[in-house]
């Protein structure tokens, strides 16, 4: 049987996503569809590690952007008006502080959140390859060679990972496909699939969406899915607003640029998102090593913060 592995960073970008029903929607289809997916011990740990960083840089990003100056002069106060001003300004807050208290209770209890609870689930129903000393030397050999995959310059995590599905397919002998954006499966295609070959004697096929890895095992897919699927990458909308306008540009330019290109390109479903610029806000600092010890978990390095609420393609 074909099994399918799906990178960490597809499900940590759920975080990203914002439309709930649409992540409830792609969880319950790859759970339905359990003994397709495979996952690695190093996986489930990148996801939880993860997690909870993405959480507080979420909790720390709303608190800027929402803070409110309360000062007001005499003037101001004089003002007729200014009572109801400063009724709502209280309302505001009192809303604000409740939206934080809920972020904050997400984070402390991983059970509210349906994105780990799911994630979980599913890893407690199908395979996931333990992280034993042989996989762990075998990593540490492959980085020292220089052989692909490239985890930082610290670390060996998606070595582990390779090391762990070669370990476990040169046993059962399975068709692999694996489901990632990142460039370290991506750029390294033909170099691991000739090793797979050689090693686990079937074929890898290396794909950048659920949809498509579901769709090469000719499994049926209802347009809902394929939506909720395209609502959980905004990534290459991104680049395209970047690209029109010249490499660089304020947030609000970028906004309204990425807004355009959806209604080009009929995209109806992102164009409900009612979060369209947090999703926005969110990718930038997700593919960015300008946020290496926050935000950026990826190895796709996109973006560059050029100063605060101006950005451009990375060279």
């Amino acid at each position: 049987m074909t099994k399918i592995f799906i990178d960490t960073n597809i499900f940590l970008d759920m975080y990203r996503a914002n439309l709930k029903n649409d992540i409830v929607l792609v969880m319950d289809f790859i759970f339905k569809n359990k003994k397709y997916f495979i996952t690695t011990e190093q996986s489930v740990n990148e996801f939880a590690r993860n997690r909870y960083s993405i959480l507080e840089n979420t909790l720390d990003d709303f608190r800027k952007n929402t803070d409110i100056d309360k000062g007001a002069s005499s003037f101001l106060r004089s003002l007729s008006s200014f009572d109801r001003y400063k009724k709502s300004l209280e309302d505001y807050q009192k809303e604000r502080q409740s939206i934080i208290l809920e972020i904050q209770d997400r984070i402390n209890n991983s059970s509210k959140d349906v994105i780990y609870t799911k994630f979980m689930k599913l890893c407690r129903h199908t395979n996931v390859i333990a992280t034993t000393s042989e996989i762990v030397d075998s990593a540490s050999r492959r980085k020292i060679s220089g052989n692909p995959p490239s985890s930082d310059k610290y670390t060996c995590g998606d070595e582990i990972i390779w090391e762990s599905l070669l370990s476990y397919e040169s046993l059962h002998r399975d068709d692999l496909i694996i489901v990632s954006n990142d460039k370290t499966f991506t750029k390294n295609r033909e170099f691991l699939s000739s090793e797979y070959k050689n090693k686990a004697g079937k074929s890898l096929t290396i794909c950048n969406s659920i949809v498509d890895a579901f769709r090469i095992l000719e499994i049926e897919l209802s347009d809902e899915i394929v939506y909720a699927t395209e609502n959980l990458t905004w990534t290459d909308i991104i680049i395209t607003a970047l690209t029109n306008l010249g490499g660089e540009a304020t947030l609000s330019e970028i906004y309204n640029e990425a807004n355009d290109i959806l209604c080009r390109n009929d995209c109806y479903d992102k164009m409900k998102n009612k979060a369209k610029e947090s999703t926005i806000r969110g990718i930038l600092q997700r593919f960015s090593g300008d946020f290496s010890h926050t935000a950026f978990y990826g190895k796709k390095d996109l973006f560059h913060q050029v100063s605060p609420g101006v950005w451009a393609l990375k060279k």
